[in-house]
């Protein structure tokens, strides 16, 4: 028995022995001593991402332009979308919340009944990027109250910008007579009262806005109309000042202008 036991030792310990050196080398045939001594300084990656981290901003601006620039190319107005069929008792607070998440929100405009001046359920809205503008389109087709919303991009049509080109290209020159003036590339949201605290230093006699016949909201430009020379003169050295964050045109009012 003491023969047969000390016979049967040996092969479990040779055993054990092949097991802790079957793993000699790893997939590479390199020892795995020599592999793991070399695994750490193998590992310069972590550099990577802190070149994106730096680069993202200047990304994410470039893309933003480029959004820009594209949605111009097609016909778009950058930045800007319509909503409509909203119910009529939706409020700016609401539309404005819920627009809000997808992007701050550079102006909102409702459009109203002439007659009334209630809401007639149709919303144009400004978004600070055209990203955030592309985004709440998923809004297309959201339930508010019993109604189903409609959400698109705003489109600009070519003889709206041959207009528009051709109205900026020179300033008119000043007739006799003439005590009005002509204020465009005005905020969707501009009143009559911010014209006036505008132009504070002049003497208005009255200021028409143009209204889009369609929608009832204002087209972006007036006409103002002084009471006397000095206040009309005082207005159009004002041209390109800011007012609510844009550059406002303003020159000699032309009686045919179309």
């Amino acid at each position: 028995m003491a023969a047969e036991d000390q016979a049967a030792h040996p092969t479990p310990r040779a055993d054990k022995t092949k097991k802790r050196k079957k793993p000699k080398k790893d997939k590479w045939g390199q020892p795995i001593s020599a592999a793991v001594s070399e695994e750490p300084p193998v590992e310069p990656a972590p550099e990577a991402p802190a070149e994106d981290v730096a680069a993202a901003p200047e990304t994410r601006e470039a893309a933003a332009s480029e959004a820009g620039d594209a949605a111009a190319a097609e016909g778009y107005e950058p930045g800007k979308v319509v909503a409509s069929g909203l119910p009529y008792t939706t409020t700016e607070e609401q539309i404005r919340k819920l627009f809000g998440w997808y992007g701050p929100l550079r102006s909102v405009q409702l459009s109203r009944f002439p007659d009334s001046g209630n809401f007639r359920g149709l919303v144009f809205l400004c978004f600070e990027s055209d990203e955030d503008a592309i985004r709440s389109l998923e809004l297309d087709g959201f339930k508010i109250g019993n109604r189903f919303m409609r959400v698109e991009r705003c489109r600009v049509t070519a003889s709206s910008n041959r207009k528009r080109k051709a109205e900026f290209q020179t300033d008119p020159e000043k007739s006799e007579g003439c005590l009005s003036a002509y204020v465009g590339n005005l905020s969707w949201n501009v009143t009559e009262k911010d014209l006036r605290a505008f132009f504070k230093s002049s003497k208005i006699a009255s200021i028409r806005f143009a209204v889009d016949k369609r929608t009832g909201g204002s087209r972006g430009f007036c006409h103002v109309d002084f009471q006397d020379d000095e206040s009309l003169e005082k207005a159009v050295g004002m041209n390109q000042s800011e007012l609510q964050g844009r550059p406002v045109k303003i020159a000699y009012s032309v009686s045919n202008r179309g």
